[in-house]
Formats: structure tokens, sequence, C-alpha cells
């Protein structure tokens, strides 16, 4: 036991080593980053504008001059932010991240009409999930839309869905887990006509696709700065007319979102916003490579339905945990970044007979990332899968080789052995 304890120090240092190690991995970028959905590369403007601006003291709804520097800063960021999706600078809202934007706009519209009725789909982002959930049992009614195989809302659905006391449709413009854009178009129109208000998280789809608010008839937008390279825990969301929200929070003022506001983030989000580069060709030669060198491989399944920056693949005869563990050359994600251990939503509406495989994985790329690098991800990928598949024929070959009674005699000897552990028969010598 003594020996045990002087060991103990060299034991530490060869853990420190080891994780000192892995962290130069992470360092040098061994670990290639294909996760871009979950947060896109920050932009080094926009870091150097948040530094630079949290260097100047005060606070911007003062009345000083310092107070005043920060809100013309503040100003100039919101306005780069608001034109690029149509509006005006004073209906941009901002918030800490898109799930409290998405709270806000849905708490807002139901608490200002009590026991009203609500349309959202099956694909949508937990954060508005998990609230209309939380008003059924209020005794709010929620209608959840279907979609098909690919992810795109039933609109026939929608119109029949809507009743007289209709007062919000809230659809995500593009889908974080399998890259379905939905036709916003189409649903502004029908919500228009109806007088409901059009609510979507545009999270995924802020700066990468065409945002015109008024053309599509949208009220309410979500939107996010880390998505697009803005440093975390900086999002927005506009508002067409505050008059039609409950405000669910309080502060010394009448903003939506209380609170002394981030100037630095703001203009960052800003700076973010000015700088963001998505070269769409370039995005569609990566997903025709990417989802060209995953057909190779046997019984995949490409959920992803139109060229985006996200990739959604199900892959047969394989464990998720198993291919994860056997991949961590590369960082993407089991299905989304967000899920945790649930099970995720977007595969089961879009597949509601559950015949697609266990193994889905999301894989999303940045317009600077090397077309090389994803081909190598997915002929990586097959080879572990193809490995994986053997390994799993040959543990079931093994199993089959033995008769009854040779599974019972080994049971029997393995057994024998655990009893005479238990009993102390065996000693250490």
């Amino acid at each position: 036991m003594k020996f045990f304890y002087r060991l103990l120090p060299l034991l530490f240092l060869l853990i420190a080593c080891t994780l000192e190690e892995q962290n130069s991995d992470f360092a040098d970028q061994k670990s290639k980053y294909l996760d871009y959905a979950a947060s896109w590369q920050i932009n080094e403007d926009a870091l150097a504008e948040f530094v630079k601006v949290s260097r100047i003291q005060g606070n911007s709804s003062g009345i000083n001059p310092h107070a005043q520097q920060l809100k013309q800063l503040e100003n100039h960021a919101t306005k780069l932010i608001a034109e690029k999706i149509g509006a005006k600078r004073e209906q941009i809202h901002y918030v800490s991240c898109a799930s409290v934007a998405n709270n806000i706009a849905i708490l807002g519209v139901a608490y200002k009409n009590p026991g009203c009725h609500l349309i959202t789909s099956k694909i949508e982002h937990k954060s508005i999930l998990n609230v209309f959930k939380y008003l059924e049992k209020k005794g709010y009614k929620v209608t959840y839309l279907s979609v098909d195989r690919y992810g795109h809302v039933d609109l026939k659905q929608l119109k029949n869905s809507i009743r007289k006391n209709t007062k919000l449709i809230s659809v995500q413009m593009f889908n974080s887990e399998i890259g379905t854009l939905q036709n916003m178009k189409a649903i502004g129109k029908i919500a228009r006509e109806h007088g409901i208000l059009f609510h979507s998280d545009a999270a995924q789809s802020f700066c990468k696709y065409d945002i015109d608010v008024n053309e599509m008839g949208i009220d309410l937008l979500t939107i996010s700065g880390y998505k697009i390279g803005a440093p975390k825990g900086i999002a927005a969301l506009y508002v067409r007319d505050v008059e039609r929200l409950q405000p669910i929070m309080f502060g010394s003022g009448d903003e939506l979102f209380p609170g002394t506001k981030s100037t630095a983030l703001i203009c960052a989000f800003g700076k973010a916003v000015e700088k963001f580069t998505f070269d769409k060709r370039r995005i569609c030669k990566n997903y025709a490579a990417l989802v060209n060198e995953l057909k190779k491989m046997d019984g995949v399944f490409i959920n992803s339905s139109e060229p985006s920056h996200i990739v959604s693949v199900s892959i047969a005869r394989v464990l998720l945990k198993d291919v994860l563990d056997r991949m961590r050359d590369f960082s993407f994600s089991a299905g989304c970044s967000c899920l945790g251990q649930g099970k995720s939503n977007v595969i089961e509406a879009i597949d509601p007979q559950g015949k697609l495989p266990g193994c889905t994985l999301r894989i999303s790329f940045s317009d600077m990332v090397e077309t090389t690098q994803l081909v190598n991800f997915a002929k990586k990928l097959r080879q572990v899968v193809e490995q994986l598949r053997k390994e799993k024929e040959v543990g079931e070959g093994c199993e089959s080789a033995l008769s009854e009674s040779g599974q019972k005699k080994l049971k029997g000897s393995l057994d024998d052995i655990q009893n005479m552990l238990s009993t102390g028969i065996v000693e250490n010598e």
C-alpha cells in the first residue's frame, strides 16, 4: 500500500502530461471542425471590435459623453443588422441567445391573447417546442404541422389548421438538423391573409439566405450572432409591432429583454454581419462532394434534399456511439448539437414509421472548409462503418458457433470462477 502511495505523484504527472498533450492536439487543430451549425468560427474583426468597445467606460443608457459614444456605436451596429433583413433600427431588440428570443416572441403573443390557438411545426428547435408544450399545459391549443420526408411543411394542412382564434404561426426558416429551407413567402402570405402573426426562428439562416421581413410577411424574427462569427452571448429579436406582444420580463424601462445592454457584443454582432461571407457556389460544391462520397456506402440514407451547409445522414447496421468513438479526428454532431441524450424530434417527424437507422450524423461546414476535408471525412467514415460491420459479423459468428450445450458449459465455467472469487478461494500471491 505504501508503494502505491509513492506512485501517486508519478500517476498525477502522467495524467497532467496526457491532458497537456490533448490540449496541444486541439491547439494544432488536429480535430477537424465540421460542426458549423452548432457554432460558426469567430470572425477576427468581430472579436477585435468586441475588445475595442469593451475598453470604453460607460453605459449606453446614460446621458454623459461616454454613454453617448457607446450609444452611437450601438446605433451603427443595429443599423447594419436591421438593413440585412429589411427592418428599421428600432425594431431590433437584443437578447442573450436565440432561445431567449424564441421564448419572448411566443410567450409574448400567447400572454397577449389568453387561451388562443397557436400553430407550429414538428421539426422546430427545442426552445420553441418546449414553450408550446408549456402553453398547452396552461390551456392553450397548439397544432403541430406535419412535414414530408425532407422536412417541408404541409401548406395545405397549415391552411386547414387555422381557427378563428389563431394568433401565431411559428415556423423555422432553415432547419438546423437536416437543412430544409421552408417557403417563407407562402407561409407569410397565408398568415397575412388571416391576420395572424408570423414568427420564424432564423438563427441558422440569417446572413446565409436572403431575408426580407416585409416581402415574407414576417412579424417576429429570431437571429443569432455566434452563428455568423460574433462572440457567444448576443442575439436579437425583430418585432414589427411591440404593441402586439405582452412583455414577459421587466426592468427599469420598457425593453422586451431588460437590463444593461452589452454594447461590446452588439458592436461585435454588427461587425460580424458586415464581414460575414457565404459563398453559395462553394457551399453547393462541398455539399455535392460530401453527399456523393457518402452514397458510396451501403445502407446510407441522406436526409437533406437541397444543397446547403448542412448534411444529415443515417447509417444502417452500426451503433451511433461506436461511430462517434472511432471518428474523433473530426468534430461533428450526432443528429444535432443540442439534443443531449434526447431523441431527435426532427428525425421522428420525417420518419414517422421509424424506418431510418438509429445512427444519424449531422455534418455542417462553412465556405472556408476545403472540399478535400469533407471528402476525407466521408472516406474515413466509410472505413469505420465497414470495419464496425465486419466486427459485428465476426461477433455474431462466434456466438452462433457455440452449441447450446457449449454455451451452458461456458456459462458454468464462468460461474465457477465467480464463486471462487467471492468465497476467497483464489488469493493474491
